[in-house]
């Protein structure tokens, strides 16, 4: 590679990012997101994010819509499943929406927990499920972003 040249990742990098974080998204919907302030992670007063708050079950269908048109445009990228490029710009521009409003939901229950809630405390499912969006969101725009050849 010369000096100066930009890296360049193969076109199925981004869908396989935005599958990845989509996937850990859903899964971090399970963990625990809220505790009581005065026990450790993971225990047992713990409630997940799919226990605690809609918001994070609207968080988890948007991961497996997201998961699942990325999944998509990854097959077009590697060759199994020629897609029209229409097609895949549909896809990337839901991906991009989608996790965009994940980022927003998790985001709004990071800094409002569901109520009662004075004596709750965030806890590391709520963590990772705000990182994965973020981590998508980003790759979505990615995808969405004009290719030049």
């Amino acid at each position: 590679m010369a000096t100066g040249a930009p890296l360049r990742a193969d076109r199925g990098t981004i869908p396989a990012i935005v599958a990845l974080s989509s996937l850990v998204l859903a899964i971090s919907v399970f963990l625990p997101w809220y505790t009581a302030d005065v026990s450790p992670p993971f225990a047992p007063e713990a409630s997940s994010g799919w226990d605690a708050s809609m918001f994070a079950r609207i968080a988890f269908a948007m991961a497996v819509i997201t998961f699942i048109a990325s999944g998509l445009m990854w097959l077009d990228a590697r060759g199994f499943l020629p897609l029209d490029q229409d097609i895949v710009r549909a896809f990337a521009w839901t991906c991009m929406v989608l996790a965009l409003a994940a980022t927003a939901l998790v985001a709004w229950r990071l800094v409002r927990p569901p109520g009662p809630a004075e004596f709750l405390a965030r806890d590391v499912g709520l963590f990772i499920a705000q990182a994965a969006a973020i981590v998508a969101l980003v790759a979505s725009i990615g995808a969405v972003r004009p290719r030049t050849q």
